[in-house]
């Protein structure tokens, strides 16, 4: 019972500090301290000073990089050597790299272990990239491309893309296209919108939606429902999200915050494509609390 009690409590600590964090002006959002609040979900006792430390220390090895021999270069920095500096710092030094043998371990979505085993997803490896660039005073973009998530570093005079999951590879626009085609086999339109940069509530609404799908595909519904509180904060008009929510209750047997969720969906839905299938969870739900009563 005490383990059910301290297990709330760390939950309602994570949910308080998210819902503080992503009320903010969205410009204002530390996507580190973000990062490390869902990495707490599974972590609860983290300490985020380390990876804090650890972020700034490599920034300082990606500035001490960065040829400084005038005045105007300090000014007008050359892109190619900004990007060639974390590039060696994270990459050729750190050996951060992709995780292709274990890309649906839970782990690759938590930043605290991303840093510690130098692995993880397309975005959690781009958030490390731009956090150590925003450190370096190298500003940098959150590129959500379909079943990939990139980097861009854009200059009056042009755009760079990095794909940290690759290992810093450096494409212009065509060529991301292109390799979104080659991986994911995609026979439809290519579309240059899927270029234009994220911001950050979309960047975290990406991760949490990728922790929630494995949390659910290991049947692990515990901490796929706290994934799925902090993205009602992200995203507090959306039905979808609140059903899924209530899908979660009912799997863990709470059937009154179930019941209050799928018929929150149906009141903003209700035409919904699959409404007649929850409309039947919410009867299975009335008739196992009547029992119970």
């Amino acid at each position: 019972m005490t383990d059910k009690y301290s297990h709330e409590a760390a939950q309602k600590r994570i949910y308080q500090a998210f819902a503080a964090l992503v009320s903010r002006d969205e410009r204002t959002i530390d996507l580190a301290q973000a990062a490390l609040l869902i990495a707490s979900v599974a972590y609860p006792d983290l300490d985020p000073v380390p990876s804090y430390n650890y972020l700034d220390v490599l920034a300082r090895r990606v500035m001490q990089l960065r040829p400084q021999t005038s005045l105007e270069d300090i000014e007008q920095p050359n892109p190619l050597e900004l990007v060639s500096s974390l590039n060696h710092v994270l990459f050729e030094e750190e050996h951060f790299h992709g995780n292709e043998d274990d890309y649906y371990n839970p782990d690759n979505s938590f930043l605290n272990k991303v840093i510690e085993e130098r692995t993880g997803l397309p975005i959690t490896l781009s958030l490390l990239y731009m956090e150590v660039g925003r450190r370096a005073g190298i500003p940098l973009e959150g590129i959500g491309l379909p079943y990939h998530f990139m980097v861009r570093y854009a200059w009056p005079d042009g755009k760079i893309y990095i794909d940290p999951f690759a290992s810093g590879l450096l494409l212009n626009e065509a060529e991301c296209l292109e390799r979104l085609q080659q991986k994911t086999h995609h026979r439809g339109p290519l579309h240059a919108r899927w270029l234009d940069p994220i911001k950050p509530k979309q960047m975290l609404v990406r991760i949490l939606n990728n922790l929630k799908s494995t949390y659910i595909r290991r049947e692990d519904f515990r901490h796929a429902l706290a994934i799925s509180d902090l993205l009602l904060l992200l995203l507090p008009d959306a039905g979808v999200e609140q059903r899924d929510r209530g899908l979660l209750h009912l799997e863990l047997k709470h059937y009154g915050r179930a019941m209050h969720d799928l018929d929150a969906y149906l009141e903003l839905h209700p035409q919904a494509s699959d409404r007649y299938e929850i409309r039947n969870h919410i009867k299975q739900i009335r008739q196992t609390i009547a029992q119970l009563n």
